[in-house]
C-alpha cells in the first residue's frame, strides 16, 4: 500500500474530481451485455452509424503509402489548416486565416485546449444547460467554475442572449455555445448570436462557439449568423469543430480551433508539450474531406432528417413522453417526468432498468444537468429505432400499469 492510503490515495484532487461521462458509463454497460450474448439497441453513444466516405479513407492510405508519417507541426498541417479556414468560409461566409487556425485531437481536445489557455483559477464559464458534460469538466480542469443557464423545454430549449445576459458577471471569462445542441438539438438564433457578440465586445468575454453538428440542421439552408457575430466580436469569437460527425470521421480524432493568432498558438504550444500533433495520415484524411465532394454532407443531413421525422412522431405518440423536435444533429431529447415514481424516482433507474430488461440504451438526463430526461441517439438504421421505440413504449407502458 503507498503512503498516500492506496492507489486512489494517491491520485490528484484534479483527477479525483473527473466525473465519468454518462454516455460512456451506458455505452460500455451496453457493450458488456453485448458481449454476453444480449441484442441491445444501443441509442447512447452519438456517432454516425455509416462509414468513413471511401475517397476520405482512399486519402489517407495514399497519405501511409507515401511514407507520410512522421510528425507535423504541433498546430497542425498547413495544408489542412488552410483546408478548414476556406471550409468555413465558403460554408459560413466567414474569414479565418490559416494562421488562426490549430488542429487538434478531436472537438474534446479543441475544447480542452481553448479551456486551458483561457480560463484561469476563480473565472467563470456561462454554459447554457442541458448541456455535454464536457463543457463542464473541461471548465473545472482549468480551475474555473461552470455558471449553468437552464434552457427549458418550453422554449425548445433555446438558448437566448437575454438569459445568458442575466448570468454575466466581470468573473465571466466565456461563453460556451454548442448549436444545434447536444442533447438537445435546439439551435441558437442568428439574432441571439449576434446579440451575444455585441455583449462580448462590450463585457469583455469569449464566446466560444462549438459547431459540432451545423452541417447537420434541418432548417432551411441559409445565414447562420457566424459571419456577423465574427465581425461584431473580433478576437473575442473563437470556434471548436470537429470532422467527426460530418464527415463519419469520429475515430479518426480530427478536430479544430478557429481564434486569434495568440490563442491558436498558445494551444499549438501545449499541444507541442502534450500530444504533439494528430495522427498525420488522418489530417490528410481530413484534407479530403474539406476540400474534396460535399455532397456525402448533404447526403447524411437529408438522412438524419428522415429518422428525426420518423422517431420523433414516433417517441411523442408514446404516452407520458414529451419531446422537442430538434432543430439539428441526431439526438431527442425525452421527457420521462411522468414516468417517475417510487419504483423508479430518477431517469438513472428508468435508464438502467430498461437497458438491462428490454435491451435498449439511452443516456439519462441527470449527465446533462436534466434529471427527469434521456438523450436518444438516432443514428441508428431505421429498423433499430421502429424496435427500438416499440420497446421503450412497452417498458413505459408497463410502469404506469
Amino acid at each position: 500500500m503507498s503512503r498516500n492510503g492506496g492507489a486512489a490515495g494517491g491520485l490528484s484532487r484534479r483527477a479525483r474530481a473527473i466525473e465519468v461521462s454518462p454516455t460512456v458509463a451506458m455505452a460500455q454497460r451496453a457493450a458488456t451485455l453485448k458481449v454476453q450474448g444480449r441484442r441491445i439497441l444501443d441509442f447512447s453513444v452519438g456517432e454516425p452509424d455509416q462509414a468513413t466516405p471511401s475517397h476520405i479513407v482512399a486519402a489517407a492510405v495514399a497519405a501511409l503509402h507515401a511514407g507520410k508519417t512522421r510528425y507535423t507541426p504541433a498546430a497542425g498541417l498547413p495544408e489542412l489548416r488552410a483546408a478548414i479556414a476556406k471550409r468555413y468560409e465558403e460554408d459560413d461566409d466567414v474569414s479565418f486565416t490559416p494562421a488562426e487556425v490549430a488542429v487538434a485531437i478531436g472537438g474534446k481536445q479543441a475544447l480542452y485546449l481553448a479551456c486551458q489557455a483561457l480560463v484561469d483559477r476563480g473565472d467563470e464559464v456561462v454554459i447554457p444547460t442541458p448541456h455535454w458534460p464536457t463543457f463542464a469538466e473541461c471548465v473545472r480542469l482549468a480551475g474555473g467554475k461552470p455558471v449553468l443557464v437552464q434552457a427549458r423545454e418550453a422554449n425548445a430549449f433555446k438558448v437566448t442572449a437575454r438569459a445568458i445576459g442575466r448570468a454575466i458577471t466581470s468573473r465571466t471569462k466565456a461563453v460556451i455555445l454548442n448549436t444545434p445542441s447536444n442533447p438537445t438539438g435546439a439551435v441558437v438564433d442568428a439574432a441571439d448570436l449576434l446579440a451575444l457578440a455585441e455583449m462580448a465586445q462590450r463585457r469583455h468575454f469569449t464566446i466560444l462557439y462549438d459547431d459540432t453538428y451545423a452541417r447537420l440542421g434541418f432548417g432551411a439552408a441559409g445565414e447562420t449568423g457566424l459571419r456577423a457575430a465574427r465581425e461584431v466580436a473580433g478576437d473575442r469569437l473563437v470556434v471548436i469543430g470537429t470532422a467527426s460527425k460530418t464527415y463519419c470521421m469520429t475515430g479518426w480524432r480530427i478536430g479544430w480551433i478557429l481564434g486569434p493568432k495568440w490563442l491558436v498558438d498558445a494551444c499549438a504550444a501545449l499541444v507541442s508539450h502534450s500530444t504533439q500533433c494528430p495522427a498525420t495520415f488522418a489530417q490528410w484524411a481530413a484534407v479530403e474531406a474539406l476540400t474534396g465532394r460535399q455532397d456525402v454532407v448533404r447526403a447524411l443531413a437529408e438522412e438524419y432528417r428522415r429518422r428525426r421525422d420518423f422517431v420523433h412522431t414516433a417517441v411523442a405518440a408514446v404516452p407520458g413522453v414529451t419531446c422537442v423536435r430538434p432543430e439539428g444533429g441526431f439526438y431527442l431529447f425525452l421527457n420521462l417526468k411522468a414516468h417517475l415514481s417510487r419504483r423508479v424516482p430518477t431517469t438513472l433507474a428508468i435508464g438502467s432498468r430498461l437497458l438491462e430488461e428490454q435491451g435498449v440504451a439511452l443516456v439519462p438526463g441527470e449527465g446533462f444537468g436534466a434529471p427527469g430526461y434521456a438523450r436518444l441517439s438516432f443514428a441508428r438504421p431505421m429498423d433499430e429505432l421502429r424496435d427500438g421505440v416499440a420497446r421503450i413504449a412497452s417498458f413505459l407502458g408497463g410502469l404506469r400499469s
